[in-house]
């Protein structure tokens, strides 16, 4: 449940996120070349919004063992060996997400006690200088979250396009097996893993 909430909160803060620098950058490009004027507001959202789409993707990221995290020595490693290394891997990766939420926190906080206000929209900078330890948080939980996978003997490290690969080949597999039953003249057995009568 707590991973549901955590994968739809990263997917929202992207989602969204990316549409606003999208929508921002396409309404720039048509002030500059139709109305011959410039947003000067829109290179200080953009940064501000890019700084946020890339945090929260690094955490989606860290989710999906898209990082390079030495897959290689992770990949080719067995036992105990292999536990090791991706204990030292999700510490690396826990203590850069780590740094990354302090030093971005005391920032936020020195730039609200200072009053500090961005110069084309003046709001608050530190409200935008939150997006860097929100990302940072979010990505030191998904480095634990990694780490507790694998060392209990599961797979973290696989992408959502592997596991729906994976489901396919399944399918596909189920499908022939209950063909060549047809073909044989046998009752195909029912399906176990195919949706139920009155599913989607």
């Amino acid at each position: 449940m707590f991973d549901l909430i955590l994968r739809r909160l990263e997917n929202t803060i992207i989602a969204i996120t990316f549409l606003f620098i999208t929508l921002l950058a396409f309404a720039n490009v048509i002030a500059r070349y139709v109305l011959h004027a410039s947003f000067s507001f829109t290179s200080e959202l953009l940064i501000n919004l890019a700084v946020l789409l890339t945090m929260v993707g690094a955490s989606a990221a860290t989710r999906l063992g898209t990082h390079p995290s030495f897959s290689l020595l992770r990949d080719s490693s067995r036992g105990a060996l292999r536990k090791v290394v991706v204990v030292v891997i999700c510490a690396g990766m826990l203590t850069f997400f780590l740094i990354l939420l302090w030093l971005g926190f005391e920032t936020a906080m020195k730039q609200l006690e200072s009053g500090r206000l961005t110069p084309a929209l003046q709001f608050p900078q530190w409200i935008f200088s939150m997006g860097l330890p929100l990302g940072a948080l979010l990505g030191a939980i998904r480095s634990i979250q990694v780490c507790v996978i694998e060392l209990r003997g599961g797979e973290a490290f696989k992408g959502e396009e592997a596991e729906a690969l994976e489901v396919a080949a399944a399918v596909e597999a189920e499908t022939e097996l209950l063909a060549r039953a047809h073909q044989e003249g046998g009752t195909p057995a029912t399906p176990t893993s195919g949706p139920k009568e009155g599913g989607r």
